[in-house]
């Protein structure tokens, strides 16, 4: 198996003076990438079809989330491909432009389903919030993609205006990095900073959405529904703050190993590529328990399962009364009965 390490820096010196060798640590540490890379994968995409099938999720946050699933799940598939390095510079050129490209449309999108929920909870003091007007909500998404997508793409451009006039697209200062990041300089202004305040942006619209659940509670009457609106409002706030929270540690690891030496300091170098490979993962999972999605398909399956012959006759797999799944066979109209929590 390749070694993730950087080819052109030294490597780096035992973790652990206990006898284990530069070779053993290469070897631990990149199955450790390439299976957490592998299984984030999976749970990416199942995460996806998941938000993709039932029409129940896919609200304006639902719709959001798929996109950062869908960049999160390309962000992986570019960063395996740098394991051990790229030979081809022309290959090395576009996995380092592609995955910057993609690293900031995942916070772009996190930025705008933070601020989404904001608007959510300012608009619906009910539990059940009112239907808008589709013009609404198409023009709502439309800035909302002018500005997830528009971000990272100015941020690409920059970057190459950059390379082009600092050092002329020579590729020998990307490879000790497996071409996962730029120079130094051209890293921190063209994506450290984007980044930092696109999670400013992230920090107050959950501090403001917060605040906003905790008036829009109070105001409820009945106490059954300021319970339910309490626990739909703080499933959703955990939600992004789980998310927002493991984002910022995997970039302030790559900041600090693109900005040090993994041959100095290995334990940046060690946790990014930790929790690149793993990121993933954790937020399908994340995502698919706060939906109760799992729940959902496991007590199907239990039922399934339990589900014996009567009388010499084979019973229906599914009767109306166990029937997780509604009885419509429209992919759009597809939904849960009981409706699993959306975002």
């Amino acid at each position: 198996m390749e070694s993730i390490y950087p080819r052109r820096v030294p490597v780096m010196g035992n973790l652990t003076g206990n006898g284990w060798t530069v070779a053993s640590q290469e070897s631990v540490l990149s199955l450790i990438v390439v299976l957490g890379s592998s299984v984030s994968l999976v749970g990416l995409i199942f995460a996806f079809i998941t938000y993709s099938l039932f029409s129940d999720l896919r609200t304006m946050s639902g719709t959001a989330l798929m996109y950062m699933l869908a960049n999160m799940f390309l962000t992986q598939l570019f960063y395996v491909v740098g394991v051990g390095g790229v030979q081809e510079d022309n290959l090395c050129m576009c996995l380092a432009f592609g995955i910057h490209y993609l690293r900031l449309a995942i916070i772009s999108w996190l930025c705008v389903m933070t601020y989404d929920m904001l608007i959510t909870f300012r608009n619906n003091v009910n539990l059940n919030p009112r239907p808008e007007p589709v013009n609404v909500l198409i023009s709502r998404f439309v800035k909302y993609s002018l500005f997830a997508w528009g971000v990272p793409s100015l941020s690409v451009i920059s970057a190459s205006v950059m390379r082009v006039t600092i050092n002329h697209q020579n590729v020998d200062n990307l490879n000790p990095y497996n071409c996962w990041f730029f120079e130094k300089t051209i890293y921190n202004l063209t994506f450290a900073m984007p980044a930092l305040c696109c999670f400013a942006a992230i920090a107050d619209s959950l501090v403001r959405s917060w605040l906003t659940a905790r008036a829009t509670v109070g105001l409820q009457v009945d106490k059954k529904t300021r319970l339910k609106m309490h626990r739909k409002r703080t499933l959703q706030l955990h939600l992004y703050v789980k998310i927002a929270t493991l984002l910022f540690a995997v970039n302030v690891f790559g900041y600090v190993a693109r900005n040090g030496s993994p041959a100095s300091d290995p334990v940046a170098w060690i946790a990014y590529n930790v929790g690149h490979s793993l990121q993933g993962i954790l937020v399908a999972l994340a995502v698919t328990c706060n939906c109760q999605v799992l729940k959902i398909y496991t007590r199907s399956f239990a039922r399934r399962r339990r589900r014996r012959p009567r009388n010499g006759s084979a019973t229906a797999l599914f009767d109306k009364r166990d029937n997780d799944i509604s009885d419509t066979t429209y992919l759009q109209n597809l939904t849960w009965d009981p409706v699993p929590l959306p975002v």
